[in-house]
C-alpha cells in the first residue's frame, strides 16, 4: 500500500523518460521506509510504458558467479530492460560489476533502479554512458501518514497515537494499523523502528491460529503455497497462503512470500523463546521441503539455504554464504595473481599457491574469488572435479592423488578443493565459509557424493569444519609442499550427495533420527549425457550410447534423440537462468544451427559462461533422466 510517494514517483519517471544513455536510480532510506513499495510501484507503471521489467532481490543471489546473470536472464532484442534491483545492501560488494559490467551492456534507453539501506558512495556518479539520480527517501509527512492509516480503517483516537510514535515510518505506520488496539503501551514519539520494539509489537500477535504460519514465514528465506502445504499442521493451506500474503509486513519475494527482515528476525526469536517445540518442528518440516526442491531444478539457492538452516558454527565457517552480505562472488581478473602472490609472499603457504597459481595461469576457471563492496580482492578458493580437471591436474602433487582416487570411486562429480587463501589482512570471519560454498557450487550444479578437503592442521577452525561435516582423514592423500603440509579429508555425504548430508544434520541437531536417504546414486553420468549431445547428429554413434534402447541402428539413435530432447524440455523450470541454459542446450546441441561462438553472442554470453551453461546443463540432464530411470 504506497502513500505519500507522488514526488519520488514522478522524479524517477521524469528520469526514465529522457532520451540518451542508461539511467541508473538509486533510492535508499531505513528498514521499513517503503524502499519496495516505490520500486513495485514505477515497475508497474513501467512496464505499461513499454519496459521489460527484470527483477531481482538482492536476497536471492547466491554466491556463485552466474548468479547475477541466472537472475537476468537473457532479456529480448530489441526490448528495453529495467533492471530492478532490491534489498542491494544485501550485495552490495556486486556494485563494482554493475557499474563495470551491467550497465555499459544494456541497450541505449534501458534503466536500472536500486533500493538499499545505505546511501550511494561517490563511484555511483554520473558518467558520459548513463545518467544517475540519488534519491532519498525521508519519513511520510503527517498528512500521508493519516491517509495511510484511515485506509485502515481507525477512528481519529487510534490514528493520532499510532502517528505520534510511527514518526512517518510506512512499515510501523502499518504494524500500528494491524494492532491498534494494542498500541496504548507504545513507546513515545521519535523511537526508531528498532528490532527491540518489532520484537514486542510481534511478540503480542503470535498468538492464535496463525501462529505456525507466521513462523514458517520466518524460518524460511521465501514461503510459497508449496512450502505452507507441505508444512503446515491441521491448517488449510491455500486459505493461510491468502491470509500470509494479504498481511502488511509481507513482501513479495520470487515465487513466493517473505516478512520484512526485522519482522522476520522478531518473529523467529519470539517463537524460540517462547513456543521452543513448535519452532523445532516446523524447522524440520521446511529442511524437508528444501531437501526436496534442492534434489530437483531448484537450483543453488535450495542448498544454501538448507545449509543456513543447520546452526553448527563450525559446519558454517567453511559452508555458508552469509558473507555475501558484504563480499561477492566472481572470477579471476588481471592482475589478482599478482595481487595474492603480494598476500603470500613469505608465507609458508607460497608453495602450496605456486602450484595453484600454475594450475589457474593455464585454466583460470577453476578459480572462485572473493571481492568487497570496493572490488578489491579478498580471497581466492582452486576447485575442480575429475570430469573437468585439466590434464596438468594429474601431474599436480596435491590434485593428481586424490583425482586417482575420486576416478577409483568412479565419480567424475566429486569435488576436490585444492587451495584456499585470505588475501586480506582483515579476514572477514565468514570468507572460508563463503568461498567453500561458492566453489562447490562454480564446480558442479548436481549434488556431489564425494568432497576431498585440503585441510591445513595449523589453521584455526579448520579439522573442527572437516569433523562437523563428517569429513574421515585419508593420511595417505597428504601432501607436503615446501614448508606445509596439506591434510586430505574426505567427505563421504552418502546417497544423494550434499543435500541428503545437510537435509540430516538439521535433523542431528535437533535430535531426530535421521531421514531416509535414497537408495541409490546417480544413474546416469554426467559424461554419457555430454557424450550424447555431442553425437546427437550421428546416427551410429549415438546407436552405442549407454542411454540407447531398441534393436536397430535408428531406433536406438531415435530413443536417444527422445530421450535428450524430453529431458531439456522438462528439466528446467521457468526462472531466467534454467531458460538460458535450456536455450544454450537447444541451439549448442539439438539444433546446431550455428557455432558455438555464434550461440554464445546471440545470447550475450561470453565463451566461458557459454560453455559453463552447457556443462551445468548437461548435468541438470542427468539427474533428471537418473530420476526417470
Amino acid at each position: 500500500m504506497l502513500a505519500g510517494r507522488d514526488r519520488e514517483l514522478s522524479g524517477i519517471e521524469a528520469e526514465l523518460a529522457k532520451v540518451g544513455g542508461v539511467a541508473a536510480v538509486y533510492a535508499h532510506g531505513p528498514a521499513g521506509i517503503g524502499k519496495t513499495a516505490l520500486l513495485r510501484a514505477v515497475a508497474e507503471r513501467a512496464a505499461g510504458a513499454g519496459f521489460e521489467v527484470v527483477w531481482i532481490d538482492g536476497r536471492d543471489i547466491a554466491p556463485v558467479p552466474d548468479q547475477l546473470e541466472d537472475a537476468l536472464g537473457a532479456w529480448a532484442e530489441g526490448g528495453r530492460p529495467l533492471v530492478v534491483l532490491d534489498c542491494f545492501e544485501r550485495v552490495e560488494a556486486l556494485g563494482g560489476y554493475l557499474r563495470r559490467v551491467l550497465l555499459p551492456a544494456l541497450p541505449e534507453g534501458a534503466a536500472v533502479l536500486i533500493a538499499s539501506r545505505r546511501a550511494p558512495g561517490p563511484e555511483w556518479a554520473a558518467r558520459e554512458e548513463r545518467r544517475f539520480l540519488s534519491l532519498p527517501l525521508a519519513p511520510l509527512d503527517a498528512e500521508a501518514s493519516t491517509e495511510l492509516l484511515r485506509r485502515h480503517g481507525l477512528d481519529a483516537a487510534a490514528v493520532a497515537r499510532a502517528r505520534d510514535w510511527a514518526q512517518g515510518n510506512p512499515l510501523a505506520l502499518e504494524l500500528a494499523a494491524a494492532a491498534a488496539d494494542r498500541t496504548s503501551g507504545s513507546p513515545g514519539p521519535g523511537v526508531g523502528l528498532d528490532e527491540d520494539f518489532v520484537a514486542r509489537l510481534v511478540a503480542e500477535r503470535l498468538q492464535g491460529p496463525h501462529l505456525a504460519t507466521l513462523a514458517i514465514a520466518a524460518i524460511a528465506r521465501v514461503t510459497t503455497p508449496e512450502l505452507l502445504a507441505g508444512s503446515l499442521m491441521g491448517a488449510d493451506p491455500e486459505a493461510e497462503w491468502e491470509w500470509l500474503r494479504r498481511r502488511d509486513f509481507v513482501e513479495p519475494r520470487g515465487l513466493g512470500v517473505a516478512p520484512h527482515e526485522l519482522v522476520r528476525k522478531a518473529i523467529r526469536a519470539c517463537m524460540r523463546r517462547d513456543h521452543p517445540l513448535l519452532e523445532a518442528e516446523l524447522r524440520r518440516r521446511v529442511a524437508d521441503h528444501l531437501y526436496a526442491i534442492g534434489t530437483g531444478p531448484a537450483g543453488p539457492l535450495a542448498l544454501t539455504d538448507l545449509a543456513e538452516l543447520a546452526e553448527s558454527p563450525a559446519l558454517h565457517w567453511g559452508f555458508s554464504w552469509r558473507a555475501s552480505e558484504r563480499l561477492r562472488v566472481d572470477g579471476l581478473r588481471a592482475g589478482d595473481l599478482e595481487t595474492a602472490d603480494q598476500a603470500v609472499a613469505g608465507h609458508r603457504h607460497a608453495g602450496v599457491w605456486e602450484g595453484s597459481r600454475a594450475l589457474l595461469e593455464a585454466s583460470p576457471d577453476h578459480a572462485t574469488v572473493a571481492r568487497d563492496r570496493d572490488e578489491r580482492l579478498c580471497g581466492i578458493t582452486v576447485c575442480l572435479t575429475p570430469g573437468t580437471a585439466p590434464e596438468a591436474a594429474d601431474e599436480d602433487p596435491i590434485l593428481g592423488p586424490r583425482l586417482a582416487h575420486a576416478r577409483r570411486l568412479d565419480r567424475p562429480d566429486a569435488v576436490i578443493w585444492r587451495d584456499m587463501i585470505a588475501v586480506k589482512g582483515d579476514r572477514d570471519p565468514d570468507l572460508f565459509g563463503l568461498l567453500g560454498m561458492a566453489g562447490l557450487l562454480a564446480a558442479t550444479s548436481v549434488s556431489p557424493r564425494y568432497g576431498y578437503l585440503p585441510i591445513n592442521p595449523a589453521l584455526p577452525g579448520a579439522r573442527e569444519f572437516a569433523a562437523a561435516g563428517g569429513a574421515v582423514h585419508v593420511p595417505e592423500l597428504d601432501a607436503r609442499v615446501g614448508e606445509e603440509t596439506v591434510e586430505c579429508h574426505l567427505l563421504d555425504w552418502g546417497p544423494g550427495g550434499i543435500i541428503a548430508a545437510l537435509h540430516a544434520h538439521v535433523y542431528r541437531e535437533l535430535g531426530l533420527p535421521e531421514p531416509p536417504r535414497p537408495s541409490v546414486d546417480q544413474a546416469v553420468s554426467v559424461a554419457t549425457v555430454r557424450e550424447a549431445f555431442r553425437a546427437f547428429g550421428i546416427r551410429a554413434d549415438l546407436a552405442g550410447s549407454p542411454l540407447a534402447s531398441g534393436e536397430t541402428i535408428a531406433a536406438r539413435s531415435a530413443s536417444v534423440r527422445a530421450a535428450l530432447t524430453d529431458a531439456v524440455d522438462h528439466a528446467f523450470d521457468g526462472t531466467p537462468g534454467d531458460q538460458l541454459t535450456q536455450t544454450a542446450l537447444r541451439r549448442g546441441y539439438l539444433e546446431r544451427s550455428a557455432t558455438h561462438e555464434a550461440v554464445a553472442e546471440s545470447l550475450h554470453l561470453s565463451r566461458a559462461a557459454y560453455f559453463r551453461r552447457l556443462r551445468r546443463g548437461c548435468e541438470r540432464v542427468a539427474a533428471y533422466l537418473s530420476a526417470r530411470r
